[in-house]
């Protein structure tokens, strides 16, 4: 409402809660806001929000959570938060608490489920029979390290489903041989300069969002000499 009625500082104040940041309590108090968002009510915040966004008309949520950090740089307690914090979302959706909502959630590798204490066998108890077999829809296996496709061809793909989403968020229109183009040239660079633990596929987002801003820019500038001619 904030936003429709143009109260931009109240916007960028609920905004600022919204982001955990915590701004004002006599502030957001005037609001019938009361609650802070932090690890302690993160998990009801999600729930609220999945919420929400149902009842604004919204098909659903996507939530991607990456804790695929290397195993040994975890100390015991990290790891045994991460799983918890997983054991909690899988009840949550088998309660049907995360309705409309579709999971993504990284990992090492399979054995970063595995260990001897309650919280590994809670989870195997709820994960043992999901990844079994070919084909189970409740849950999908996706090994990023051994994606089938050329990796330029795949960054191109991926690189056209982000402009598109760019040329929503930043209302332009690109033109569709320069970006393809653009693309191109990006997956290219990205599939040869990747090294270490930098995949092919992390460098290229980090390279093509630029690529985007300046592809933006050259609109812009264009624009503003056929407006002077």
């Amino acid at each position: 409402m904030a936003l429709y009625q143009g109260e931009e500082e109240l916007f960028d104040l609920i905004v600022q809660w919204l982001k955990g940041e915590n701004p004002s309590s006599n502030l957001l108090s005037e609001l019938h806001i009361y609650e802070k968002i932090d690890r302690s009510s993160a998990f009801k915040m999600l729930r609220c929000l999945v919420q929400f966004v149902l009842k604004t008309g919204y098909s659903g949520l996507i939530v991607l959570l990456d804790e695929a950090e290397q195993t040994p740089s975890m100390s015991t307690r990290e790891r045994s938060t991460l799983l918890q914090n997983l054991r909690e979302l899988v009840d949550a959706c088998s309660r049907g608490a995360l309705k409309g909502t579709m999971v993504f959630y990284a990992v090492p590798d399979e054995s970063f489920l595995e260990g001897r204490t309650n919280v590994y066998e809670a989870l195997n108890q709820r994960l043992s029979t999901t990844f079994e077999g070919e084909i189970n829809p409740t849950g999908v296996k996706i090994d990023l390290e051994n994606l089938s496709k050329d990796p330029v061809d795949l960054l191109t793909e991926i690189g056209a489903k982000l402009a598109r989403i760019y040329e929503i968020a930043h209302e332009v229109k690109f033109d569709e041989a320069e970006l393809e183009a653009t693309i191109r040239e990006v997956a290219e660079k990205a599939d040869q300069e990747s090294y270490g633990e930098i995949a092919y596929n992390r460098l290229f987002v980090q390279l093509i969002v630029p690529s985007f801003h300046a592809l933006k820019a050259n609109l812009i500038e264009s624009a503003k000499g056929a407006g002077k001619t």
